[in-house]
């Protein structure tokens, strides 16, 4: 997957470096003031309507740039797709082949001709089809995506080409050690849910047929699980109107799939063979808990403080002090009524075993160590103020209000966010690791050159509790000889 930094993600990291200078003096300057106290976020006033077949409606006035950014959201995606695992990506990328008579050269030019492009994205529970245009063209950017998603052309002759692209980006994601371990960790934790499948398999895709992708669209889109927002400087009336000529004589169709995941339980430490490997990847998983859970907040602080930015512990203890990884991420991940904690890193084969017991003693001084309240506002300066620079996009705005709604949260909770996370005290970080994540529940993936790494893994007395279970995973794919 590639990945483009964007100029929000830009000022981001501008601010937030501001954030962690602010009280650190320059020789021959003044100190940079303190940061002051946090001010309440406003979130502009939402206007929300629904559609007698059942399709909800927000509208949101917003910035100053005239233009208009269009998301709609799709409660479908893999959960969905039954025995055909990868269905759902195929059929999302087989949208864009063309739709209502225009051929997927007409729909980009047309997307282009509004300012903008035209985005689709297929997901495990929530499929999302976006497009960003000039505030006159929101109308007709509201009738492209109608024809996109209800009348899409599906052309026979395209299924070759859709088949090929999809086994070229499979041949990829096979050689990527975070997927290959991110697959072996999710199936670990969820086994036979759907959140456990991983990547589709070659036969998978040379099966899929046209009358398939036709089935997963019929059966799964509908207005009962479609809302549609608009936000930026648009005609209100104008957009409303749009919406109900393009959608209000569409099926309901079926309520959202819910299926809440029950994990696996255990302590198990998976360890994937790749001959070679100048690099190991390390993965620590443990169920996690969705936002509607009263501590989401501490343990969502708490898992920055320990990965979740360049001065945060891990970060700080594998990269800058050891020089065994160019960094680490932990992070909390949610999904309806259930989430996945995790840790992930990729770091030299021969300091394996001492990456991995460096990442779970961190894990135990946490627990039992709460931080100072100086690293502790660090960590609450970061994700407040990456929280508030994100929420002055369009797009990332509407994606926040897409998280109210899958959760069933109120508003207060978007505009009440940046005071939570100030209000966690470093008491606070402790108890929620002590409470949320289990050392018996932990998932430890290995993906690595396992003739060297293996002795030192089984050496390692965090591992050697008999209610440890090692499981031997397939071999992967060696890393490539030249580069790619």
């Amino acid at each position: 997957m590639r990945h483009r930094q964007s100029q929000t993600a830009r000022r981001a990291a501008a601010f937030l470096g501001l954030a962690v200078l602010a009280s650190t003096p320059v020789a021959g300057r003044e100190p940079v003031p303190p940061l002051g106290e946090p001010r309440p976020l406003t979130i502009p006033n939402r206007a929300d309507s629904v559609l007698d077949n059942g399709l909800r409606l927000t509208l949101i006035d917003t910035g100053l740039v005239p233009k208009a950014t269009i998301m709609i959201d799709v409660r479908t995606g893999s959960v969905d797709e039954g025995s055909h695992n990868g269905l759902a990506d195929f059929a999302g990328d087989y949208l864009t082949e063309g739709a209502a008579g225009r051929s997927a050269t007409d729909l980009a030019a047309t997307a282009a001709d509004m300012g903008g492009s035209l985005g689709v994205s297929m997901g495990t529970d929530r499929s999302t089809f976006a497009l960003d245009v000039l505030s006159e063209k929101a109308p007709a950017a509201i009738a492209l995506l109608a024809d996109v998603i209800r009348r899409p052309d599906l052309p026979a002759m395209a299924l070759t080409k859709q088949r090929a692209n999809a086994l070229r980006g499979l041949a990829i994601a096979r050689t990527e050690p975070q997927q290959i371990a991110g697959d072996a960790l999710r199936h670990a934790l969820y086994g036979s849910h759907r959140y456990g499948r991983g990547l589709p398999t070659e036969s998978d895709v040379n099966a899929y047929t046209l009358d398939d992708v036709r089935h997963f669209l019929t059966a799964n889109f509908g207005a009962r699980r479609t809302h549609i927002y608009v936000a930026g400087r648009f005609d209100h009336a104008a957009v409303e109107a749009a919406v109900r000529g393009a959608f209000a004589d569409w099926l309901p169709g079926p309520s959202p799939t819910i299926d809440v995941p029950t994990l696996v339980p255990g302590r198990r430490i998976v360890l994937i063979d790749r001959p070679g490997a100048p690099q190991s990847t390390i993965l620590i998983g443990a169920p996690g808990i969705d936002p509607t859970v009263a501590d989401y907040v501490h343990l969502s602080v708490t898992t920055t403080l320990l990965g979740g930015g360049l001065l945060s512990r891990y970060n700080q203890e594998l990269r800058e002090a050891r020089g065994w990884t160019y960094g680490v991420q932990a992070r909390l991940a949610p999904t309806y009524r259930s989430g996945l904690w995790m840790v992930s890193t990729d770091v030299t084969t021969a300091h394996t075993a001492e990456a991995l017991d460096a990442l779970l003693r961190g894990l135990a001084d946490l627990k039992a160590t709460p931080p100072g309240e100086e690293e502790l506002r660090r960590t609450q300066n970061l994700r407040a103020g990456s929280f508030a620079v994100g929420m002055a996009g369009r797009m990332s705005l509407l994606g926040q209000l897409a998280f109210l709604d899958l959760h069933g949260l109120p508003d207060d909770w978007l505009s009440g966010y940046v005071q939570r996370v100030y209000a966690v005290r470093p008491a606070d970080t402790s108890a929620v690791l002590a409470r949320r994540i289990d050392d018996a529940a932990l998932t430890i993936v290995v993906l690595g050159d396992r003739k060297v790494v293996e002795a030192g893994l089984r050496a390692l007395p965090a591992l050697a509790a008999p209610a440890t279970t090692w499981v031997d995973a397939a071999v992967a794919a060696p890393p490539p000889t030249k580069p790619r």
